[in-house]
């Protein structure tokens, strides 16, 4: 097992809940900007809804996350699509040019 490849445990703070997780060494960072990614949303959300309770606005930021991940396997889902058509169109060009 190569060096980023090795697990290791790390602790993650949201809103003073303390984590402890096992995760690969080369993916510690992906995991430490969930951590802030969920803290600003966390934040931001309890200044805008005040009133609500925390289950809700746990609910809100669970929910915005997902839009976020929908959004990105959506555009990653096109890309290949794209490339093939931006072939496509490429080959067309040259055909008619010749």
């Amino acid at each position: 097992m190569n060096r980023g490849e090795e697990e290791f445990k790390i602790h993650i703070q949201i809103d003073g809940v303390r984590l402890p997780l096992t995760v690969k060494r080369n993916e510690e960072e992906i995991y430490r900007k969930a951590e802030k990614i969920v803290v600003k949303f966390i934040n931001d959300y309890q200044k805008i809804y005040s009133q609500k309770s925390y289950t809700e606005i746990l609910t809100y930021v669970a929910f915005r996350l997902a839009v976020a991940l929908t959004k990105q396997n959506s555009s990653e889902d096109i890309a290949p699509l794209a490339e093939r058509i931006q072939k496509l169109d490429d080959e067309l060009k040259a055909l008619l040019a010749s």
